[in-house]
């Protein structure tokens, strides 16, 4: 089981590297076979290596990406937290090609945590329909 410690500081190296740009320290804090889900993605991400291209897809569509934790809850091998991104979307994105529209979104994710610390299990949930609204497309 994660310490509270372990799962603090794996949360404090997650938006350190995500607003460092770093697609490897970003993966570096989940186990190998982990898995993410999220709520904007059909498929599952699974294992190390597609997270880290996951993350450096997403830094290269948004390459002022900005990520500030809201809030924190800490449990037993898992935690909840809020937090919101800003960002200029300046490269392709869900399909859809560079707007230049400067984004804000708010959203959570929830994560289970290995004995080691590592992350195992990340479930994200956040505000489509404004992020695609910011982005110039749907209402």
């Amino acid at each position: 089981m994660a310490t509270y410690e372990q799962i603090v500081e794996a949360n404090r190296a997650t938006f350190a590297a995500w607003n460092a740009h770093d697609p490897d320290a970003v993966a570096d804090v989940f186990a190998e076979d982990a898995t993410i889900r999220d709520v904007g993605s059909p498929e599952p991400v699974r294992g190390r290596d597609a997270i880290r291209q996951r993350a450096a897809d997403l830094l290269a569509a948004f390459p002022d990406f900005r990520l500030r934790q809201l809030d924190l809850v800490v449990g037993e091998s898992a935690n909840a937290d809020r937090w919101e991104v800003t960002g200029t979307h300046a490269g392709p994105f869900l399909g859809m090609e560079a707007s230049g529209n400067r984004v804000q979104v708010e959203g959570a994710t929830f994560s289970r945590f290995g004995s080691d610390g590592l992350v195992v299990e990340d479930i994200h949930f956040w505000d489509v329909a404004a992020l695609l609204g910011q982005l110039g497309v749907g209402p």
